[in-house]
């Protein structure tokens, strides 16, 4: 049988309370899924922008759930699904290879960063998932590289999710805001900057323009800390044409943009 092909995606998780509690961001991700994700995977690797680590580490648990964050007793799920001790030997085997330091880790479960876009879009499903971290240095440049090594996994029907904030600066975020107030101007620009960058096709180095958004006046006050805009870089790094496939704001400043990558 033909193996099937993923796209990568980037996803804005927002916050763990408009996830369990909005029923339009449940509603407008299951339409997200159903128009963007035409097979189910046959595992899932998420890159989450909360983990960091002295090298890049690949879970291998054969269970994943939801780990204590120090979040609120109604913040934490029953969210729980296979890991995939098989493929992440592959990744960790493969990046190897290429010279990317990468170590196991058998205890950790899923940050919030992961779980959001599991339980939006695969909440009843038992795809196999697994989650690659950040290095702690946040170069893009290197997480490019490793995203390249990677992408050959997306013609056997594996679904890479870089989950992050397209803006994300917490210092100015207006708690329990929802999804209805009028973002700050300038997130909204640096919103409108990046969309409009990959939607030029006159440069289709993507990445490249990812990366050079570094430099932009509006890159510091959207992210103090660039961890959250790293899983951008990571997605757009496995190739392809860019599709804005959501938008909105949550809590000020919190972009909720997503990108599809194929």
């Amino acid at each position: 049988m033909k193996n099937l092909k993923q796209p990568s995606l980037f996803i804005s998780h927002g916050t763990i309370y408009e996830a369990l509690t909005s029923n339009q961001l449940r509603s407008d991700f299951k339409r997200l899924r159903e128009e963007n994700i035409k097979n189910i995977p046959s595992a899932i690797v998420l890159f989450s922008g909360h983990w960091q680590t002295e090298s890049i580490s690949i879970t291998t648990a054969e269970q994943m759930i939801q780990m204590d964050e120090g979040f609120p007793s109604e913040f934490q799920t029953n969210y729980s699904t296979v890991g995939n001790p098989e493929l992440a030997k592959r990744i960790i085997e493969k990046l190897q290879a290429n010279g990317i330091k990468v170590q196991a880790d058998h205890k950790r479960g899923l940050d919030h960063g992961a779980l959001i876009p599991l339980i939006l879009l695969f909440r009843n499903t038992n795809i196999p998932v697994l989650q690659i971290s950040q290095q702690f240095d946040l170069d893009p440049v290197y997480h490019k590289k490793i995203a390249e090594i990677l992408n050959p996994l997306r013609n056997e029907n594996i679904l890479f999710i870089g989950s992050g904030g397209l803006v994300h600066n917490r210092s100015e975020i207006q708690k329990f805001g929802g999804h209805e107030i009028e973002p700050a101007p300038w997130a909204r620009n640096f919103d409108e900057f990046i969309t409009n960058q990959l939607s030029d096709t006159s440069d289709t180095n993507y990445t490249d323009k990812v990366i050079s958004s570094y430099a932009h006046h509006l890159f510091l006050k959207s992210h103090p800390t660039s961890e959250h805009f790293l899983p951008l870089v990571f997605a757009s790094a496995f190739g392809g044409q860019p599709t804005k496939i959501y938008s909105g704001f949550q809590w000020k400043n919190l972009s909720m943009s997503a990108f599809k990558f194929e």
